[in-house]
């Protein structure tokens, strides 16, 4: 499969020259914990052009530096800080961070339905009639009422700007009627393949639209409400090396935003490493025209799918219907939405085999999940039966499965079996807790975030916070992958406490697992001599401080290739 470049190639690529760094910097009187497991600690830290020339005890760097010729060099008093590899976000989105930094209406703080439409009624008031409003964040769990809402209530409030707001899951949104007017919705518009319009008793649209639904009011938005994809990017740069982040993989971009990577790459702008999925749409004739790309800051050699759309939204697909629906509009057993075909899935994972590229799949329900697991399976034997290419070594594709949320218990072991990765987000649990066991009962739940059984069945999670759906701050997920419990430390002892894993465990899922599951393992997610000098400094011990202070961890610095991108104020 991807064949990893040796670092040497890489760093002949990098936009910043070596000149660029100064003499040699030792970094001493520092807490470092390297997540090496040969060495775990180390006292001090030799950066040299960019890399960890060496690192351990001040003896054996020191004989490393006479053997090196080193003699001049820069010392860094740490002051006792923690030094933890940088930390990398398995997924998120980069431009809808960047977005919301730009000014999009965050709406993940509002109580209920009434504080939406105030957050949109104040925005309205300042500026003209007709300019589009839109946002993103409404979480009707989070409300008193948790009903999902009507449009009625925003349409009368805000009635002369057409307004698209979408769930915090992403994967529903709620337009008011001078949009749905715009996108030309009446009683006859048809609910596309993979979506849904949700209707009153007397079929007229409440104004939600659920998943594939979505484009219908998508196709009027015009472009660049929130800036331009440049600023996005650079805004949400901002923010993730603010929080610690020295690479994100951005789960779902077009060529066009490739290009836009390209271009901060090649002017020396992107300073945080970006491994960057196509959507699944675009990538086989993107793959086959341009083949993939891995730069020094930029890797593009995924593919992103969806197999179908959320819990919150009740659009995932379940092997049984939905506790809280268990009958859809048509009256038959609700299990969800399919928003790719298995076949679909499989046909594009046997073309990422052929073609040299990773293929990442949302899958949240434990159908969705059983269903690619399914068709990667066919797919790879598929592909072992072809001649075997004597001079190349035998394909590693490290297929991965976006978020893995609900797992039947006889799906857990195929993911180590199969090679395949399950990329996961810790705060979602804590977020989704509420009300996972209204969709799909208490004995369905238990196969929820199944992060510590799917690590003792050999598999190797990589954990991100798919932001802007959940806070960019790693953070979060790490307390919330020891706890399992909100930030009022509920429920006692934790939701499912026999899944909560070790702060190593959930430390490494957050660094050298989440760099496997992008090919950077050779190159960072560890402090190793060789390795990159990717590595960030923090103002406590969070393997040793009191779990709920993991929460407000404050990062001090974020260096990436020896070079400071952020330094706290």
């Amino acid at each position: 499969m991807h064949t990893i470049p040796k670092l040497a190639v890489l760093i002949l690529l990098a936009v910043i020259a070596s000149a660029a760094h100064a003499q040699p910097k030792l970094y001493h009187n520092a807490n470092i914990y390297t997540l090496d497991p040969d060495m775990p600690r180390a006292e001090v830290m030799l950066v040299e052009d960019g890399l960890i020339s060496a690192i351990g005890s001040e003896a054996s760097v020191r004989d490393a530096m006479r053997v090196k010729g080193i003699r001049v060099i820069e010392r860094v008093d740490m002051h006792g800080f923690t030094i933890l590899p940088g930390l990398i976000d398995a997924h998120g989105h980069m431009v809808g961070l960047g977005a919301l930094g730009l000014g999009m209406l965050d709406l993940r703080a509002a109580k209920s339905y009434d504080e939406v439409i105030k957050i949109i009624r104040d925005r309205a008031s300042h500026v003209p009639a007709g300019t589009w409003i839109v946002g993103r964040g409404w979480d009707n769990e989070a409300w008193q009422d948790t009903r999902l809402p009507h449009h009625a209530k925003l349409s009368k409030a805000v009635p002369d700007h057409p307004v698209w707001i979408t769930r915090v899951d992403g994967h529903a949104g709620l337009a008011n009627a001078h949009a749905m007017e715009l996108a030309g919705v009446t009683p006859a518009t048809p609910s596309p393949d993979g979506g849904e319009i949700l209707r009153d008793q007397k079929g007229n649209a409440i104004g939600l639209f659920v998943d594939k639904a979505k484009s219908v009011i998508g196709w009027v938005l015009p472009a660049g409400l929130t800036g331009t994809t440049e600023e996005a990017l650079l805004r949400a740069q901002e923010m993730c090396l603010s929080v610690g982040l020295t690479g994100v993989q951005d789960a779902g971009v077009s060529p066009a935003e490739i290009e836009v990577y390209k271009k901060l790459e090649a002017e020396g702008k992107l300073k945080i490493r970006i491994y960057a999925m196509i959507h699944a749409d675009d990538a086989p004739a993107y793959f086959e025209a341009n083949g993939t790309i891995d730069s020094f800051k930029l890797s593009v050699y995924a593919a992103k799918a969806y197999a179908d759309g959320s819990m919150g939204s009740r659009g995932a697909w379940l092997l049984d219907p939905y506790t809280d629906r268990p009958t859809g509009a048509e009256g038959k057993p609700y299990t969800g939405l399919v928003l790719t075909k298995p076949k679909a899935i499989e046909e594009l994972a046997t073309h990422a085999l052929e073609y040299n590229y990773q293929l990442c799949t949302h899958a949240i329900g434990d159908r969705a999940n059983r269903e690619t697991l399914d068709a990667y399976e066919r797919a790879f034997a598929t592909r072992a039966q072809l001649p075997a290419d004597a001079s190349s070594d035998p394909p590693d594709p490290r297929f991965r499965i976006e978020h893995a949320q609900l797992l039947n218990p006889d799906d857990i072991p195929r993911f180590a079996a199969l090679g395949v990765i399950p990329a996961m987000q810790p705060t979602h649990c804590t977020s989704d807790m509420r009300w996972v066991d209204d969709r799909v009962g208490p004995e369905r739940a238990k196969g929820a975030y199944a992060w510590a059984s799917l690590l003792k069945s050999g598999a190797r999670p990589a954990f991100g916070s798919d932001f802007p759906v959940e806070s960019h701050n790693p953070f979060l997920g790490i307390f919330a992958a020891i706890t399992r419990q909100n930030l009022t430390e509920q429920p006692t002892g934790g939701w499912h406490a026999e899944q909560r894993l070790t702060r190593q465990e959930a430390l490494r899922a957050f660094t050298i697992d989440a760099a496997y599951a992008a090919f950077w393992e050779t190159r960072t997610g560890t402090l190793q001599a060789g390795k990159l000098a990717d590595f960030i400094v923090i103002d406590r011990d969070i393997m040793t401080c009191d779990p709920l202070d993991i929460a407000d961890t404050k990062v001090l610095q974020t260096i990436s290739y020896g070079e400071v991108v952020y330094e706290a104020k």
